[in-house]
Protein backbone atom coordinates (compact mmCIF):
# COMPACT_ATOMS: atom_id res chain seq x y z
CA UNK A 1 0.00 0.00 0.00
CA UNK A 2 1.61 3.46 -0.95
CA UNK A 3 -1.04 5.75 0.49
CA UNK A 4 0.54 6.37 3.60
CA UNK A 5 3.81 7.40 1.75
CA UNK A 6 2.66 8.61 -0.63
CA UNK A 7 3.15 12.59 -0.64
CA UNK A 8 7.04 11.46 0.69
CA UNK A 9 10.36 11.78 -1.45
CA UNK A 10 10.80 9.42 -3.58
CA UNK A 11 7.53 7.33 -3.36
CA UNK A 12 6.55 5.50 -6.58
CA UNK A 13 5.07 2.06 -7.62
CA UNK A 14 6.05 2.62 -11.11
CA UNK A 15 9.24 2.46 -13.27
CA UNK A 16 8.68 5.19 -14.74
CA UNK A 17 9.12 9.14 -13.30
CA UNK A 18 11.17 9.67 -9.70
CA UNK A 19 8.53 10.07 -6.99
CA UNK A 20 9.03 13.74 -6.36
CA UNK A 21 6.00 15.53 -8.03
CA UNK A 22 3.89 15.06 -5.34
CA UNK A 23 6.10 15.54 -2.80
CA UNK A 24 6.95 18.78 -4.29
CA UNK A 25 3.50 19.74 -4.42
CA UNK A 26 2.59 19.06 -1.02
CA UNK A 27 5.90 21.61 -0.01
CA UNK A 28 3.77 24.35 -2.36
CA UNK A 29 0.94 23.69 -0.35
CA UNK A 30 1.80 23.84 3.21
CA UNK A 31 4.34 27.16 2.61
CA UNK A 32 1.00 28.72 1.44
CA UNK A 33 -0.50 27.39 4.57
CA UNK A 34 -2.82 24.61 2.85
CA UNK A 35 -3.53 21.04 2.99
CA UNK A 36 -3.29 18.49 0.14
CA UNK A 37 -4.82 14.76 0.65
CA UNK A 38 -5.78 11.88 -1.65
CA UNK A 39 -8.32 9.46 -1.20
CA UNK A 40 -8.52 6.31 -3.16
CA UNK A 41 -11.77 6.13 -5.68
CA UNK A 42 -14.86 3.70 -4.59
CA UNK A 43 -14.25 1.96 -7.90
CA UNK A 44 -10.88 1.01 -6.66
CA UNK A 45 -9.50 2.57 -10.01
CA UNK A 46 -6.88 5.37 -8.94
CA UNK A 47 -6.97 7.96 -6.57
CA UNK A 48 -8.99 11.49 -5.92
CA UNK A 49 -6.12 14.40 -5.46
CA UNK A 50 -7.62 17.25 -3.77
CA UNK A 51 -5.69 20.81 -1.72
CA UNK A 52 -6.97 23.37 -0.06
CA UNK A 53 -5.55 26.95 0.43
CA UNK A 54 -6.23 29.70 2.76
CA UNK A 55 -7.72 33.11 1.97
CA UNK A 56 -5.62 35.88 2.69
CA UNK A 57 -6.70 39.05 4.55
CA UNK A 58 -3.92 40.91 2.84
CA UNK A 59 -5.08 39.91 -0.79
CA UNK A 60 -8.67 40.94 0.31
CA UNK A 61 -6.96 44.39 1.28
CA UNK A 62 -5.02 44.52 -1.76
CA UNK A 63 -8.64 44.34 -3.93
CA UNK A 64 -10.12 46.72 -1.62
CA UNK A 65 -7.78 49.86 -2.62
Amino acid sequence: EIMPKLFTKFATKSDKGTGLGLFISKNIVEVHGGMIWAKNNDDGKGATFSFSLPLVDQYQKHLDK
